[in-house]
């Protein structure tokens, strides 16, 4: 079986798939206790918590064959990974961008050029390791945005990944893939490169469809959520039996999902749903959701549509009002001895903050964001940010795949593991293009 190893690896996403295809995961660094607790369940022991900048690939090969994973560093036949990059996200950019304008930020105006930020360096690390175990091949994978920056002297990065990897003797591939095209029921977007050495066979990347899966679809069979509590109002999945368009990439997802394993973790049985669990939704977003519309079904409304024009249709529940402080509107409690209150956010800078996720299209990109709250995901039909679970179905991870990690990681963390995690059925797609490669080779 042909051996790899996962830099950054997270909660497993990207091993997960990689296995399906049929890796053998041999040994994987993540930084993240929390994330690497979770794939130590799930995946299994052969992960170290450290930061890769104080683990380097001696300090792997060392480790491995103590563990008689290997016995030479050059039985690993794939690096991968996918270094953080934060600078490259829209996020990122935006913040950032915001640190420049008021004087907070040290480096270059990063808005034409690299952004001086050294965590998007850790792809060296990644080199690194290639350079040292020298396998067959490897695959990187980054957001999007990557491609439109440039380096200190002009250069693209990628060009400049690109040479770090052929000045090892790599030929290297590169190419954009849509993660509905592959099954995935998610608009992710992300930058793949594929690299091999000379000598071996060229992998190709895979094959997409048109056949989209949307997001209503993947998480049709979940129950509803009670958005006082953020808890399901139901332990049960419903049956395939009520799914309806048998046969359809939807139905045939569901499937997937409910049915496949992990390594170390098997599927619930008696169609137990799990994870499947949010922030419950507070007086002010009570009032607000429901005037909050994706565009399905008629015009698309965000916050900014709201608030302040639409401020007069905000119901709020019973025990809290519309008042002012400093003659700011807020919400308030009315009840002795509730002194809370929520302040509503700046429209003009926060004018789309609240979104519906359209339910005959897929998901948006799940983002680590989650971890602080889901007002980009708001669920389709139900009035309350999205759950742990369905995040994760719209990762593609497998029901069966904890990210509590027994109960043990709290629920932000798992939000921000599931939106860092490179989805396990792109994974796969992949991993199985690569093992065609070394089978032919």
């Amino acid at each position: 079986m042909r051996k790899g190893i996962d830099l950054f690896a997270g909660p497993g996403g990207l091993s997960l798939g990689l296995i399906g295809a049929g890796f053998e995961m041999v040994g994987a660094v993540e930084w993240d206790p929390h994330a690497g607790r979770t794939y130590r369940h799930n995946i299994g022991d052969h992960v170290y918590v450290r930061d890769l900048r104080e683990f380097g690939p001696r300090d792997m090969e060392r480790a491995l064959k103590k563990e008689r994973s290997i016995r030479s560093k050059y039985d690993i036949d794939l690096i991968s990974g996918g270094p953080p990059c934060p600078g490259f996200s829209l996020i990122g950019r935006s913040k950032i961008s915001n640190l420049i304008q008021t004087g907070q930020w040290e480096g270059s105006d990063s808005r034409h050029r690299f952004i001086d930020d050294q965590r998007n360096d850790l792809f060296r690390e990644f080199v690194k390791y290639v350079g040292h175990f020298k396998p067959r091949y490897f695959l990187m994978e980054n957001v999007s945005g990557m491609t439109s920056y440039k380096s200190g002297e002009d250069s693209s990065i990628v060009d400049v990944i690109v040479s770090e990897f052929e000045n090892l003797g790599y030929r290297v591939k590169v190419r954009l893939l849509l993660a509905s095209e592959f099954g995935v029921p998610q608009d992710r977007k992300r930058i793949i490169f594929l690299g091999w050495k000379k000598g071996q066979c060229e992998p190709d990347f895979p094959v997409g469809s048109d056949r989209r899966i949307t997001a209503a679809e993947a998480i049709q069979d979940l129950p509803q959520v009670d958005p006082g509590t953020g808890r399901s109002t139901s332990e049960k999945l419903k049956r395939m039996a009520d799914i309806p368009r048998r046969g359809s990439p939807g139905y045939s997802f569901l499937q997937r999902v409910r049915g496949a394993s992990t390594p170390l973790t098997k599927p619930t049985v008696g169609r137990r749903v799990t994870l499947h669990h949010t922030r419950k939704v507070n007086p002010r977003d009570v009032g607000i959701f429901p005037l909050i519309e994706s565009g399905e079904f008629g015009e698309r409304v965000l916050y900014k549509d709201v608030y302040p024009e639409r401020l007069s249709e905000v119901i709020l529940p019973d025990g809290y009002e519309h008042s002012t402080v400093d003659g700011n509107p807020v919400v308030v409690g009315t009840k002795s001895g509730d002194d809370r209150s929520w302040k509503w956010y700046n429209p003009t800078k926060f004018g789309d903050k609240m979104r519906r996720i359209r339910g005959d299209r897929p998901a948006p990109t799940i983002v680590a964001h989650l971890a602080k709250d889901g007002y980009m995901f708001i669920h389709p039909y139900e009035d309350r940010t999205i759950t742990v679970r369905e995040a994760a179905r719209f990762q593609s991870f497998p029901d069966s795949f904890d990210l509590s990690a027994g109960g043990a990681v709290p629920i932000s963390s798992q939000f921000r593991q599931v939106g860092n995690a490179v989805p396990p059925i792109l994974a796969e797609a992949l991993g199985s293009c690569l093992l065609k490669a070394m089978g032919t080779d």
